[in-house]
């Protein structure tokens, strides 16, 4: 019962939100409508978050939920989906307490909470969904959801995830072929007659069946190559919309990944493959990994919007899942589920800190901002402690996942891949130091002089989740426990942890140990600097360069176009004769290539809606002729 209502209450929420947002009065439409909708989002996301936790009690039991074709759909509780849960009702929760506060009611976004509502109802549909058709219609739920959740805001923000539904339809179609081909192969949807199955087929089917099943999961997670729906549709949407889609949904598609490669076709079908002399779907996977780590990171260091080279690092983020988990190892499949969680809270606090510097700047420009580390004390400290954790230094939580999947890396025998991993921890460090330095060091331009801290519905939030992504990188063997019993229930090995990292046996990693150094190195620190000579504080402008007075004409710091230096370079790169001619030959086959898909995905929704109404048709002709 408790596991039912993580989707009636969504469910719920969704409908009276739409309904708020339609009975109130026109002449008071904007104001009204949100305050109403904010109290029904407060209450329901409050509600799913304490269900989310009771429901752990159910794990391990199923139930049928409504008939479809004659057959039921089946939904259930497993040690996976409900750590997967977790994360979805409880940064969703912080999401709205962050937008009661940040988000105007100015009319452009009517139905902001009815999608989020909505959003949510796909996404832990998925994840509850126990056998394979139910996962494809709540897949394709969650992919209408975020369109329809994309389209609040301004035009550009529409435009975007009008692009984001054409990948989305395409992993679609790809998925559906996946459940075809299973279900003719296996004649079930139910994944532990999937995996008994597969683990009598031949070498071929399986990777045929993973092909259509894991692409979509890594369209999902806009793994590289496929991850340019991910930039535009986030970076333009609402910023408070952007930490929940960057914090969590993208990776609904590492679940799906994990759930089918260890539950849904299972570790003999895996090793079958794996065992191939000629194909392997973990290496295949650590590539994709590989290039989703280091090549969207080193894109981040050329934006010059904050949110857009987040967006970057969200896409790059990923690759360290899909590498941990894809090693098939303890350590790698324990870091890469980590890794989730960690990334879920570090972004969504970076985000969150932006977002409070959009509130009171307009902008998340990085050219036009700068020295607001006064004004806004709050917002700087929330990105520092996140881009800590993004990029993977002690003491906050990002570090124990990185080390975890580091290790796996080189004791699993691939340095190549750790090589990977190395240098795009290297670009996150580069990208992260121009991000706050941009915002909150260096010159205040004079217009923000007289801007002051958001309030305290804005700044709890970023507090909160700094306490998080310190005290799960303090204690990380809170988070270990769940990751262990996911590796249990698998048929997989458990990590061994402790309250402050892992055990001895798998190379004994003590967080108190890193923690009270570093304490006690800013304690020192702070101990020189009270005994250092006396200080004077003066303004920005009392000050004087080469001789000369500097005034508010003059900018003196270094943060318009950083980079620009290594910009100039790989500029210059660019234009050399063999990479020019390689980008014309990739120009001329992606600009054929485009043209032919647009007859197919035109940007009209009737047209997909046909398509979901094709496929609907397809399913009911398969299903009848298997009866």
């Amino acid at each position: 019962m408790l596991t039912s209502m993580l989707l009636i209450l969504p469910l719920a929420g969704f409908l009276t939100s739409l309904a708020a947002a339609w009975i109130v009065p026109a002449s008071s439409k904007a104001r009204a409508s949100g305050t109403v909708q904010k109290i029904i989002a407060g209450i329901g996301f409050a509600a799913l978050f304490v269900f989310a936790f009771l429901a752990k009690s159910e794990i391990g039991t199923g139930y049928l939920g409504i008939p479809l074709f004659g057959l039921w759909l089946n939904f259930g509780l497993t040690q996976l989906s409900w750590y997967f849960v977790a994360m979805v009702a409880g940064i969703t929760l912080v999401t709205v307490l962050f937008s009661l506060q940040g988000l105007r009611d100015d009319g452009r976004y009517p139905f902001y909470y009815a999608w989020l509502f909505s959003k949510t109802f796909g996404m832990l549909g998925v994840l509850l969904s126990a056998d394979m058709l139910t996962f494809f219609i709540m897949w394709e739920v969650m992919s209408w959801c975020t369109y329809f959740l994309l389209q609040q805001g301004h035009e550009k923000a529409k435009r975007a995830g009008a692009g984001y539904l054409a990948y989305a339809v395409t992993a679609g179609m790809i998925l559906l072929a996946g459940l075809l081909y299973v279900y003719f192969n296996v004649r079930s949807f139910d994944f532990r007659t999937i995996q008994a199955a597969f683990s009598g087929f031949d070498a071929g089917r399986i990777i045929v069946a993973m092909l259509l099943v894991l692409v979509p999961m890594l369209i999902e997670a806009a793994a590289y190559p496929v991850h340019w729906w991910l930039p535009s549709a986030y970076a333009n949407a609402e910023t408070g919309i952007s930490a929940y889609l960057a914090a969590i949904s993208t990776r609904i598609g590492i679940y799906g990944m994990t759930m089918f490669l260890f539950a849904g076709f299972g570790l003999t079908a895996l090793n079958l493959v794996t065992a191939n002399k000629y194909v392997s779907a973990n290496e295949v996977l650590m590539i994709i990994g590989a290039f989703t780590m280091v090549v969207p990171t080193f894109t981040a260091l050329f934006q010059h919007d904050a949110k857009e080279l987040m967006t970057w690092h969200s896409i790059g983020q990923g690759g360290y899942m899909i590498v941990g988990i894809a090693s098939s190892t303890t350590l790698g499949i324990a870091g890469g589920l980590f890794h989730v969680f960690n990334h879920m809270t570090y972004v969504s606090l970076i985000l969150f800190s932006i977002a409070a510097v959009e509130y009171r700047t307009g902008t998340t420009n990085l050219n036009k901002l700068g020295g607001l580390i006064k004004k806004q004390p709050v917002a700087y400290l929330g990105l520092l402690f996140g881009i800590i954790g993004l990029a993977g230094i002690p003491p906050m939580n990002g570090f124990v996942s990185k080390w975890l999947i580091y290790r796996a890396l080189i004791l699993s025998g691939h340095p190549f891949i750790a090589l990977a991993a190395f240098i795009a921890t290297l670009g996150t460090i580069l990208s992260v130091y121009k991000l706050i330095h941009n915002m909150f060091l260096g010159q205040l331009p004079e217009r923000y002089n007289d801007i002051k801290e958001v309030g305290w519905g804005m700044r709890l939030p970023i507090i909160f989740m700094m306490a998080v992504v310190w005290l799960t990188g303090a204690f990380p063997g809170t988070v270990l426990a769940v990751v262990a019993d996911i590796q249990q229930s698998l048929g997989l090995e458990r990590v061994a942890y402790s309250v402050h990292g892992v055990a001895a046996e798998m190379g004994q990693l003590n967080m108190l140990v890193i923690n009270i150094v570093f304490i006690g190195g800013l304690f020192v620190s702070w101990l020189i600097y009270l005994a250092g000579g006396k200080r004077k504080h003066i303004g920005q402008y009392d000050n004087y360069a080469a001789g000369h007075f500097l005034d508010k004409s003059i900018p003196y710091n270094y943060n318009y176009n950083f980079y620009a230096g290594m910009e100039h370079i790989f500029e210059r790169l660019l234009h050399k004769p063999p990479v020019k001619r390689a980008e014309q030959a990739l120009a001329t086959f992606v600009s054929g290539t485009s043209e032919y898909v647009c007859r197919i995905f035109t940007g009209n929704i009737t047209t997909y809606s046909a398509y979901v109404v094709a496929a609907a048709v397809v399913i009911l002709l398969v299903l009848g002729g298997g009866r």
